[in-house]
């Protein structure tokens, strides 16, 4: 039975754009969404629309391609919790994940000489691929692709399955990427809703395809609707959003004349230092009385156009001789986010401090990786199960080697959890080499945050970035937000392909801008001693960067001595 009258769940504001955007069902659509308008809540609010009115009607399901591990367990998470049971037909997948399962489940459609071996291994290295029982992950994508389109019923079988597949962060999809959603989907009943801003590329060079949008809307909508906006920004105060609008202009042409603010903006600031110790000791004090005003470590996020950890490490060393907790998540952000990552963190929380809702999302967690619900009776056995195997392991808890004696409780949890059941939910941990890496990553970065911590308490939270400043490259910080960003280092040496007619340059800088929802700082320096022999900044390719954002979006510029 159709519902005809559905209104969305709570959590969003119920916009005319909105709402034409979740009850269109013509055909295909692209929808360019602003920074800040609610990406990811569109995406729950329309699953909720097509789960709830049945025109997604048992046992098909939605199929949600993402970039990254983190954007695509947001999704997942605020799916479950705008459509409750209904969601186990949500099908949230990362690129790379979704290729692999084709991989696994179809690779014996692939010719003896080009099929991996039953149990293969993926190698981080394409050096270290065989092609057999050792695959590079970079491949597998084409080795998916080279399936659908070898055997027919394996694209029968997805098309049949998903009458509607969503893709976030569409402007970053990559031509094989782009190649394998028109091989399963192009001349089917499949409704593609592609999501993204094309303000926000910034993967150009790791392949995206510029074009992917006019070629989504020339192959798949067929309606006279093609693409709808989603534009009001819900993340930012007025003052920023002023301030976003003003550089969206030069974004999209820099030649455009752009009116400019008609006041300074007091919370958008670009201030110059003589080096990057003066810098650092100001960034130290400034994040001190930011933290004194009642701002948490976690809405503090500093961000560089690249070599975080080189930028930041004398700022680093500043914020830790302060006692101010600070992460470099460049390289960390995405191993927290995987599903290894987030049990690993659950456990770790367990055995450290008392959260009633962490030990909730910690039994969920287990209940669905078992399969079991809606069984009151075996959920409680096994909740009973659990709680009696980590109290027991509390005991033998050994005080005076904290770090060692954690991750032999972590282990064991995991063992009596099942990894042989994590690997059979999530195919990448099929892959020895691939969760030995997750689980070093994880090891190193619990042994160095018990070092800089005084209790186990303070640890915990910080290995998750709880009660930490973040630290990490633009490219990193796509789809989050912090109520006060600092950029970092806007210099020729870090720009160094920038131009004014560079179209991905000045996007990197408008995804740096739009975290903010407070306040920013962009701050420069006119000597970084990390570049070595270059270790003078120059100036003259971010000249018009820097007129444009003083001259036209209201930043007040001061020189620091």
């Amino acid at each position: 039975m159709i519902v005809d009258n559905w209104l969305p769940t709570e959590g969003i504001e119920a916009t005319e754009q909105l709402m034409n955007i979740i009850k269109f069902d013509e055909s295909s659509l692209s929808i360019l969404a602003g920074a800040g308008s609610g990406k990811t809540e569109l995406l729950a609010q329309k699953s909720n629309y097509l789960l709830e009115t049945n025109k997604c009607s048992w046992p098909k399901r939605i199929l949600c391609l993402s970039f990254k591990t983190e954007a695509q367990v947001n999704i997942g998470k605020r799916v479950k919790k705008r459509c409750g049971s209904k969601a186990d037909r949500f099908d949230s997948f990362t690129f790379h994940a979704f290729s692999k399962s084709i991989v696994d489940r179809f690779k014996n459609v692939l010719p003896e000489n080009e099929r991996p071996s039953e149990r293969y291994d993926l190698v981080m290295k394409n050096n270290l691929s065989n092609g057999k029982d050792k695959i590079w992950i970079g491949s597998v994508i084409k080795m998916a692709l080279r399936i659908v389109t070898l055997n027919e019923n394996v694209r029968s079988i997805f098309h049949l399955s998903y009458p509607y597949v969503f893709i976030d962060e569409f402007q970053d999809t990559s031509y094989e990427q782009y190649n394998l959603m028109r091989c399963l989907f192009m001349g089917t009943d499949t409704k593609l809703l592609c999501v993204g801003d094309l303000n926000q590329s910034i993967m150009l060079f790791a392949n995206a395809n510029p074009t992917v949008f006019n070629e989504f809307q020339n192959d798949f909508c067929h309606d006279k609707i093609k693409r709808m906006l989603l534009t009001k920004n819900y993340r930012a105060t007025e003052e920023i959003q002023g301030v976003l609008n003003n550089f969206l202009e030069y974004v999209e042409d820099e030649k455009r004349i752009i009116q400019p603010l008609t006041n300074p903006v007091p919370n958008c600031n670009i201030k110059y230092f003589p080096d990057e110790y003066k810098e650092s000791s100001f960034l130290v004090e400034y994040i001190t009385s930011l933290i004194f005003s009642g701002v948490k470590e976690e809405e503090i996020c500093v961000l560089t156009k690249q070599k975080s950890t080189q930028y930041t490490e004398v700022l680093r060393s500043g914020l830790s001789k302060k006692g101010i907790r600070n992460l470099d998540m460049t390289d960390l952000q995405d191993t927290l986010k995987e599903p290894l990552g987030r049990l690993f963190t659950f456990i770790l929380k367990i055995y450290t401090m008392k959260n009633a809702k962490n030990w909730s999302e910690f039994c969920e967690f287990c209940l669905l990786l078992n399969n079991i619900n809606n069984d009151e009776e075996a959920e409680s056995e096994y909740i009973n199960k659990l709680s009696h195997h980590i109290h027991l392991n509390q005991k033998l808890f050994i005080a005076t080697d904290p770090t060692n004696s954690l991750l032999k409780l972590i282990n064991a949890t995991f063992e009596f959890i099942g990894i042989s059941r994590i690997r059979g939910k999530w195919g990448q941990y099929k892959s020895s080499e691939y969760y030995q890496l997750i689980w070093k990553n994880l090891e190193l970065h619990l042994r160095d945050t018990i070092n800089v911590t005084s209790t186990l308490e303070e640890a915990s939270l910080m290995f998750n970035a709880e009660n930490s400043v973040q630290l990490m490259n633009v490219h990193k910080c796509k789809g989050l937000e912090y109520q006060c960003v600092i950029f970092m280092g806007m210099e020729d040496e870090a720009f160094w392909n920038h131009s004014d007619d560079n179209f991905e340059s000045k996007c990197l800088m408008f995804v740096a801008l739009s975290r903010a929802k407070e306040s920013i700082l962009i701050t420069l320096a006119g000597d970084r001693e990390h570049r070595g022999n270059r270790n003078r900044s120059h100036f003259h390719k971010v000249k018009q960067l820097f007129q444009t954002l003083n001259g036209k979006c209201g930043f007040c510029y001061e020189i620091r001595n």
